[in-house]
């Protein structure tokens, strides 16, 4: 499932471009606050719905138009399916296939996009949403049931809390209420939690020959934490904590606390290797979740990486485009310069030269 053509319309600097992408390597390159990154990210917007740049709308949109739109022709299964995306201050649309698309999952579920970026350590820096977030991308690409799942127990949890706080202003039934939202929330939770444990054991399994490759490690581990004490069922944890819950009005324990740690030889990551092995750590993590899918589905996804120069020395670069090589994905890449980067791997690679929002070469600019 890869990408053949990208159409860009007023979406931040660009106004228009058309890129026809192949399956292996597209460098992108040109100087600083030339549109290389805003490429990239139009391309996760339509298999994220959302940017990693900015939570606002209005920069996403170019200064003289009220809306962008998105456009991508997606390789999947002999055919090439359009999808896309039209959103402004007002109105949102999505089409995947010539029809209105029913949720942003469905577009999502047709572009599996993942991102590696000067950001990209925080992984394993910030909190544990970011590492939750990690793991449901896998999961919902690669597990039918997760989605619905997901959807499930969020519901339920988002109904007990709100039943939690009216029984903390002394509203009658309220309890029996939370009560009742108890066993629906572990019920869910326990086989959500069940579905993130395997996909952490898989992607363990993907993430240790990367490391080593490509950073040298000793023993990797990834400890996987549940979000809950390891000797309760879930349904006990929420029964035992109720009056805590209720004092604090939303729900303490469960599987939106998960979090999951990495170990080099028994030792926290953050105790044991640099700032740039974290990056390569990260790096490394991002192409075993490439791998997984690709294990799982018989597809390629499509992976972004912005300015894979920085702060990376020569030997890093190499052994990264040489590990790149190998995997099966279509890479977008970003360079200020395209010599930089040893792609002699991809004899067939398409180098676009962007200057002032306008590609200059390998695409249609209007």
């Amino acid at each position: 499932m890869t990408v053949a053509v990208l159409d860009i319309t007023d979406f931040r600097n660009l106004r228009q471009a058309r890129l026809e992408l192949n399956d292996g390597l597209n460098l992108i390159a040109g100087p600083n606050a030339s549109g290389k990154t805003s490429i990239l990210e139009a391309l996760y917007y339509l298999g994220r719905t959302r940017s990693f740049r900015s939570r606002q709308l209005k920069p996403l949109i170019h200064h003289q138009a009220t809306a962008f739109r998105l456009l991508a022709w997606v390789n999947s299964g002999g055919r090439r399916i359009p999808i896309g995306i039209q959103r402004s201050a007002q109105a949102v649309t999505i089409r995947v296939d010539g029809q209105p698309a029913r949720s942003l999952a469905e577009l999502a579920a047709h572009l599996p996009v993942l991102l590696l970026n000067p950001d990209s350590h925080r992984l394993l820096d910030d909190g544990p949403q970011l590492r939750r977030r990690f793991l449901d991308w896998g999961l919902f690409h690669n597990e039918a049931t997760f989605w619905p799942l997901w959807q499930r127990f969020n519901i339920a949890l988002r109904q007990r809390n709100s039943a939690l706080r009216h029984s903390a202003l002394g509203r009658r039934g309220d309890e029996r209420g939370v009560s009742a939202w108890d066993i629906e929330l572990a019920n869910a939770g326990e086989q959500l939690n069940s579905l993130r444990q395997t996909f952490c054991t898989e992607l363990l399994t993907e993430l240790q020959p990367l490391a080593q490759s490509i950073l040298g490690m000793g023993k990797l581990s990834l400890e996987y934490r549940r979000g809950w004490t390891q000797d309760l069922t879930l349904l006990d944890v929420l029964r035992r904590d109720f009056v805590l819950d209720r004092q604090q009005g939303h729900t303490r324990h469960g599987p939106q606390r998960a979090d999951f740690m990495l170990r080099v030889d028994g030792r926290a990551v953050s105790e044991s290797v640099s700032r740039g092995q974290q990056k390569l750590l990260v790096s490394a993590l991002v192409l075993a979740q490439a791998r997984l899918f690709h294990q799982r589905q018989g597809r390629r996804c499509t992976l972004l990486i912005d300015d894979l120069p920085a702060e990376l020395d020569s030997q890093s670069r190499l052994r990264i485009m040489q590990s790149l090589a190998e995997q099966p994905v279509q890479l977008l890449i970003t360079a200020i310069e395209p010599d930089i980067l040893p792609i002699t791997a991809w004899p067939e690679a398409n180098i676009f030269r962007l200057m002032n929002g306008a590609v200059q070469a390998g695409c249609d600019v209007v």
